[in-house]
């Protein structure tokens, strides 16, 4: 048969599986390909913990059993993902094995401190900021990723995660992203207090406040990805996560949806906006199937 056709039909099976039938398989699966990092984020604790990293026939299990489980879309995450090594075999690698597969999309979340080769079906790349700000949260100065953005030619967008540190800075970070990124979206997540209430959690007001200057900011034209929808649920904590058909795997261990499984303190305070795209789309939300239409 057709590659092509093939490939329709295999989108089309699965809308059905997920839009229509509604069925609880786990139909998105997220892969921890490592722990290592080679950036010490302030908003980070998870990499460089235990350092782990799956071998390329853990990975290559993980994707046989949740493919013949029904996951048809898949995320690379870490860690920083492009730092994964298992003798010959390179992030690359791994994405044209999920391909070989049968995974419709592949998703690779980077924070772009290395050039962008992978090329899977859609690339997220970290910047909260710009400046001092960046500086502040990542350790490195922000032209070091945008260089690599700047070449990359796959698709791709920007993942901006909101803090106490940059949540007055959106409209401005939008504003240069508009004239140095040209063409590229970019999606607000929140943080989320995986380790308990911090110092970067924003409060009601602050998330109030930017919210409201996002929403501001889609209305003025500028590139932001996220649905107004998704945005107000957020804001109103419903329609999002946790998903019951969203599973993450790493060198440990199995969860539903994220790796603190279903955490109530951590779900009522959850920042992860494509989730909340995801499960409004699937209740047939105009704005959020548009939002994902433009990345998967």
């Amino acid at each position: 048969m057709n590659t092509r056709l093939q490939r329709t039909m295999n989108y089309v099976s699965f809308g059905i599986d997920f839009f229509i039938l509604r069925t609880d398989r786990p139909h998105i699966l997220g892969l921890v390909t490592n722990d290592t990092c080679n950036l010490k984020c302030i908003n980070c604790r998870v990499a460089n913990v235990n350092r782990a990293v799956m071998s390329m026939s853990q990975i290559k299990a993980v994707m046989t059993k949740y493919y013949d489980n029904g996951a048809r879309m898949m995320y690379l995450t870490g860690g920083e993902p492009y730092l994964w090594r298992d003798g010959k075999y390179r992030l690359p690698d791994i994405v044209q094995l999920a391909h070989e597969t049968g995974f419709l999309r592949v998703h690779v979340y980077t924070n772009g401190t290395v050039p962008l080769n992978a090329a899977p079906d859609f690339t997220w790349v970290s910047i909260d900021g710009l400046g001092e700000t960046f500086e502040r949260i990542r350790g490195i100065p922000a032209e070091r990723v945008l260089r690599n953005v700047r070449k990359f030619s796959g698709q791709h967008a920007v993942i901006f995660t909101i803090n106490t540190i940059n949540y007055r800075e959106i409209r401005e970070t939008l504003e240069i992203f508009q004239h140095e990124l040209p063409g590229r979206k970019t999606m607000f997540f929140f943080h989320t207090p995986y380790y308990g209430v911090d110092a970067l959690h924003l409060s009601d007001a602050q998330r109030r406040t930017a919210v409201a200057t996002l929403l501001d900011c889609k209305r003025s034209g500028l590139p932001v990805l996220n649905s107004k929808a998704a945005l107000k649920a957020y804001l109103a904590r419903t329609d999002g996560p946790p998903l019951e058909y969203s599973w993450i795997v790493d060198s440990e261990g199995e969860y539903r949806c994220c790796r603190v499984e279903g955490d109530p303190d951590v779900c009522k305070d959850c920042g992860y906006s494509t989730g909340f795209e995801i499960a409004l789309a699937r209740n047939w939300n105009p704005g959020a199937i548009t939002a994902l239409l433009r990345t998967h």
